[in-house]
């Protein structure tokens, strides 16, 4: 789709610090587009750029192809609307007011609003169920009614864009539900196009046909929720360990922050090391590193969904190259790694004769001292003629805990 508002090769700096350098963006008509990143990364000078509030001091910024600081202010008003987080008013104004403010750019410098004016300031105060509200001093509502009315104020302006600058920062869930919910109903119903600046990276997702992330004025990713939200780019550009699923109902990406004082603490937990393969430990190690505990993986083959996982959260990990048996020194990699650990799980995984190793491995755990748990391994499949089979007795009968399900390794943990 084409781009309505675009910025290219922009340059841009506050007296001291530069924030954009060659930055090029495009606002595609019709989207609903999320704006995330770290503080300072951007995002509200971003925005004002995008509005003309800003000129860059290299590059331009384009509305329907038209150089943006050639575009008079009130034709860029008609076009563009903006709503803050918040705004206080000077005044005893009331909601209608207020929202009647958003026809200014139609009317001359000493105008008086028509019937025209007032029709279209009242739709926008249907469409975001204020209408009620019209006679209220906007200073007596909440933060909710208030953020309402701005966006009727920015609809008022029959805009073909709108810039959200964090618009559901004060408000409560249900509130900032309504807000995203409103603002992808505009976007369907009007055919209107969003930028939303949003911290909420869940929000984001939900709401967002795109995703932009700012890091240290670059683009840093930008594409489909799924695409831009995921563990190893959270953890690089916010510098937290994160755990990012797919939410059942919605399939968008959910983001649950593993808080760092655990993470700090962790160092005085213990350590688990998981044996495992083609995705089987993932489940596992997100329950132990949102309870606190540190985690290390082995052997895995580079490109394996579970290496994949162990990467993005920064795991330390025994690897192997891609489709390889596990070689010497990989075996001995995956020793020390269970040497440090104060206790070993074993996954379901499909066992052959090149991942052989990693039973073996369970098994000098497990005649050394070490404390292994064993997930239930029907082995429909044993590509090893009997001898995974074998490991498998070798573990029960040594002493391995065995368990039919991923509830249960809580519980072993804490029996450590």
């Amino acid at each position: 789709m084409p781009a309505i508002l675009r910025m290219e090769s922009v340059c841009f700096q506050y007296p001291g610090r530069e924030v954009f350098h060659g930055l090029t963006f495009g606002l595609e008509e019709g989207e609903v587009l999320g704006l995330i990143g770290p503080n300072s990364s951007g995002k509200t000078t971003l925005l004002k750029l995008m509005d003309g509030l800003l000129n860059p001091r290299r590059g331009k910024v384009f509305l329907e192809g038209k150089d943006l600081r050639k575009v008079p202010r009130r034709e860029v008003a008609r076009k563009i609307a903006v709503v803050p987080q918040e705004m206080e008013a000077p005044f005893s104004f009331t909601a209608g007011e207020i929202v009647l403010m958003g026809r200014a750019p139609y009317m001359g410098r000493f105008g008086w609003e028509k019937q025209r004016d007032l029709k279209i300031a009242r739709e926008g105060m249907a469409l975001t169920d204020i209408a009620h509200l019209e006679k209220r001093p906007f200073a007596e509502l909440s933060q909710g009614e208030k953020q309402r009315v701005l966006i009727a104020r920015a609809l008022a302006q029959e805009p073909r864009v709108m810039l959200l600058d964090e618009p559901t920062s004060h408000l409560d869930i249900n509130h900032q539900v309504e807000i995203n919910g409103l603002i992808r109903s505009l976007n369907v119903e009007k055919n209107l196009t969003v930028m939303n600046i949003s911290h909420d990276l869940n929000l984001a997702a939900e709401y967002s046909h795109r995703i932009v992330l700012l890091s240290s004025g670059s683009i840093y990713a930008m594409g489909t929720p799924s695409m831009v939200i995921t563990e190893e780019n959270i953890r690089r550009v916010y510098e937290t360990m994160v755990m990012v699923e797919k939410n059942p109902v919605s399939g968008a990406p959910r983001v649950t922050p593993l808080a760092r004082a655990k993470m700090e603490k962790a160092g005085l937990q213990k350590t688990i090391h998981i044996i495992c393969g083609e995705g089987s430990g993932a489940d596992s190690a997100r329950r132990l590193l949102l309870r606190g505990y540190r985690v290390s993986l082995g052997v895995l083959n580079i490109g394996d969904s579970d290496e994949k996982f162990g990467k993005a959260l920064g795991l330390t990990m025994a690897l192997e190259e891609p489709f390889s048996p596990i070689s010497e020194r990989a075996y001995r990699e995956n020793q020390g790694l269970i040497e440090k650990a104060d206790l070993i799980i074993v996954e379901r995984f499909l066992v052959g004769h090149g991942n052989l190793a990693n039973l073996k491995a369970a098994i000098e755990a497990l005649k050394k001292g070490k404390r292994v748990v064993v997930l239930e391994n029907g082995l429909q499949y044993d590509f090893t003629k009997g001898e995974a089979r074998g490991c498998y007795q070798w573990l029960q009968e040594g002493g391995a805990e065995f368990i039919t399900d991923h509830s249960l390794i809580l519980k072993e943990v804490e029996k450590v």
